[in-house]
């Protein structure tokens, strides 16, 4: 199957189109881009081709093959010299791109990032880009600048633009970009002498001057080579989890994994921070890229949102706020096909203004959430975070991802309000087998005494074993929504474990679906783990020695299943509920003794020990409902709070009958606000009227949507 294509593809595919009819050669593409541009600028092509040595064989064929890219580059509605940057791209295979985290830039970025930068632009302006590749960032910028002083555009590429990378292709391709405007071949030279072929990140700094603007969309990713990048690398199919690698050059895998961990090692040494861990590309670029900006210049830079929100990243956020004089993050996520990677993947751009020498540290940034569509990218609601505030609720700096103020102020409300419970409680989580580094004990189901593996998918809110294994292994696997006995993939032997799993695994437990979104029906997804199970390392278990009467366990559960924890989870989640990432989230700060908690843990027992009821009976909705009332008001939550919280949740309610001709049900919020304008004593009773009349059509609340089809086959059984 093909991979989708961008929208930058999407719009520039006929310009591709006719370029590879033309030739499948690269050098001919840069010909024809070339001689294209020249016709544009107005210099000599032929002069241009003589001083940068470049052979022709057919320069009439390349000419008019120029004139007719004309008629395709007018139809793509992109600016000439950022759709010249994207057809100049070297053709490198997506294992590779992925492998290296090199996703080209979309020109809808390139403006926003010109934009960012356009305050700062003046006559004599430096710029550069560290990892150029094509060069689509410098393009935009010179847009910018051409737009302000075109009079002096063949100056200023002359002595003011600088380029770095690995490619002598990928610069040249960033060259035909940046001559677009240039009307002198002698300016063009004068631009090439200031850009070097080479590693910036192994460059010392007394080769490259210091610039006033940065800008750049460095490579992402670690400095490793697995084996299943080395095979795919190599042409190989592509392997996922169940199936087994063939044949490969084992010698030259290990002479490639030698040489990343040789480059990783120099990385470390020369960028401090990097840490201990697997180095990642992009943070050693953004170390370099504020070395050598200008005190008092200016930088707009694209990173993975682990920026704001990973563990590992904390000193690179201090590093950030401790050079800055003005800082802002700018969030996105690809659901607008900027690359080619998955539309839930998020990353930020770094707008930051370096500060001067002596200059004190940002006590203060700002923060805001960015949608693409097809003509470009729109903001939201700025909103600024106090470092002192931020570091009292998020010890590690990490930013949550508010929309607006009223939800940062309802973040900090809940963190406030709640508490440290990694300290408070004693806790122990542990992973307890590995799906891979264990799969050489999986075997079929063989007696009574096997004890199953549970994997993510057979956790969800208040539910064990909700998913049924039916055939199949890997990605094919086949399985079906399940009410009844655990019926699982994969089963070890008692003997396989040791002691002390062995204690754990006949233990009343908690357990989670690790794998999470912010986008998805449920973040959180929690239950209660008989004995006699083992749990695969993507539902990570917790227990609670000395929990009196479990009450810690079922206390737990109740909250992380509810609105208001998954609310707040959704503002720092990206793809997975680590550990580090669960502790750093509040509990409420109540006694477990009090009124209140114990009513949690009662509502919470009550729906763990449902059984095929729990998908079928109103009933269960109606419980849910109070439970997540009682857990707001254990946070000091009130009924507006609710409702900014119950706006987060646009795919419940799916395949269930909705009220007066909308085009989908919310009952589940519906029936919850019902109940809370009831406690809070709401004059206005909008959802309870709204409830009713979902409930006189049948609707069910708090059903996921998968299950739907089960209910209603349980439902016509019954």
């Amino acid at each position: 199957m093909s991979r989708p294509l961008t929208l930058e593809q999407l719009l520039l595919s006929k310009a591709d189109e006719y370029l590879k009819c033309i030739s499948s050669d690269y050098e001919q593409r840069l010909l024809v881009l070339e001689a294209y541009t020249a016709r544009i600028g107005g210099f000599d092509i032929e002069k241009y081709w003589s001083t940068f040595q470049i052979e022709v064989n057919d320069a009439d064929l390349v000419k008019n093959a120029a004139k007719t890219l004309d008629h395709f580059l007018s139809e793509a509605d992109i600016p000439t010299s950022l759709a010249l940057s994207s057809l100049a791209r070297e053709p490198i295979p997506f294992s590779e791109k992925k492998k290296n985290g090199a996703f080209y830039t979309d020109f809808r970025l390139a403006q926003f990032v010109a934009d960012d930068c356009s305050s700062y632009i003046n006559r004599d302006s430096s710029v550069a880009d560290i990892a150029a590749g094509s060069g689509i960032l410098l393009a935009a910028i010179a847009e910018k600048y051409y737009s302000l002083y075109p009079e002096n555009y063949n100056q200023w590429i002359s002595k003011h633009v600088f380029a770095y990378d690995l490619s002598a292709n990928a610069l040249r391709g960033a060259r035909i970009a940046l001559m677009v405007h240039a009307t002198s071949v002698e300016a063009i030279k004068n631009m090439c002498g200031n850009w070097l072929v080479c590693d910036s990140l192994l460059t010392e700094d007394t080769i490259l001057p210091h610039f006033d603007i940065i800008v750049g969309n460095p490579p992402w990713g670690k400095v490793k080579l697995s084996l299943h990048s080395f095979i795919n690398k190599a042409g190989g199919d592509y392997h996922v989890y169940g199936s087994q690698y063939g044949e490969f050059d084992k010698e030259e895998f290990l002479s490639e994994k030698q040489s990343a961990l040789e480059y990783s090692k120099a990385l470390k040494k020369r960028y401090s921070l990097l840490g201990d861990a697997e180095p990642d590309m992009y943070m050693a670029f953004l170390q370099k890229a504020i070395s050598v900006l200008t005190p008092g210049g200016h930088l707009s830079y694209l990173v993975p949102a682990g920026l704001i929100r990973s563990l590992g990243t904390e000193e690179l956020r201090r590093f950030l706020l401790g050079n800055s004089e003005t800082l802002k993050y700018y969030l996105l996520d690809n659901k607008a096909n900027f690359f080619e990677i998955d539309t839930r993947f998020k990353f930020v751009i770094i707008s930051q203004n370096k500060k001067q020498h002596n200059g004190s540290e940002c006590d203060s940034f700002l923060f805001e959430i960015c949608n693409g569509n097809k003509c470009g990218i729109s903001g939201s609601e700025e909103i600024g975070f106090n470092v002192e505030e931020l570091e009292e609720i998020r010890p590690d700096l990490t930013v949550p991802e508010c929309r607006s103020k009223a939800e940062k102020d309802l973040f900090c409300k809940i963190c406030s309000n709640g508490r440290t419970w990694k300290d408070a409680w004693l806790v122990d989580i542990a992973r307890e087998v590995d799906m891979t580094n264990n799969r050489t004990d999986f075997h079929g189901h063989d007696s009574d005494s096997d004890i199953p593996v549970i994997e993510g998918r057979m956790v969800q809110q208040f539910r064990f074993g909700a998913k049924a294994y039916v055939s199949g292994s890997g990605r094919s696997a086949k399985w079906v929504p399940n009410v009844g006995t655990i019926k699982a993939q994969f089963f070890m032997s008692r003997e396989a474990f040791s002691d002390h799993l062995l204690r754990r695994i006949d233990t009343l437990r908690a357990g989670y679906c690790d794998i999470a979104g912010q986008t998805n029906e449920r973040a959180m997804m929690a239950a209660i783990v008989p004995p006699g199970v083992v749990c695969g390392n993507k539902v990570p278990t917790i227990v609670f020695p000395g929990d009196d009467g479990e009450k810690q366990l079922y206390f737990f559960i109740g909250v992380t299943n509810s609105f208001v924890f998954d609310w707040v989870l959704r503002r720092v989640l990206s793809t997975t509920v680590n550990y580090f990432l669960l502790f750093s989230l509040p509990m409420p700060d109540i006694d477990l003794n009090s009124k209140l908690a114990n009513r949690i843990i009662s509502l919470t027992k009550d729906l763990s020990g449902m059984g095929a009821e729990y998908y079928t009976d109103a009933k269960m909705g109606r419980i849910r409902a109070e439970l997540d009332l009682a857990v707001a008001q254990s946070y000091g939550l009130g009924f507006r709070d609710l409702e900014l919280i119950m706006s987060d949740f646009p795919l419940l309610d799916r395949h269930q009958p909705s009220v007066n001709g909308e085009h989908r049900s919310t009952y589940t919020r519906d029936l919850l606000l019902s109940i809370a304008e009831k406690e809070f004593g709401e004059k206005v009773r909008g959802y309870t009227r709204r409830a009713e009349l979902a409930e006189k059509q049948d609707a069910r609340a708090y059903i996921p949507t998968e299950m739907v089809e089960l209910m209603r086959e349980e439902a016509q059984n019954a």
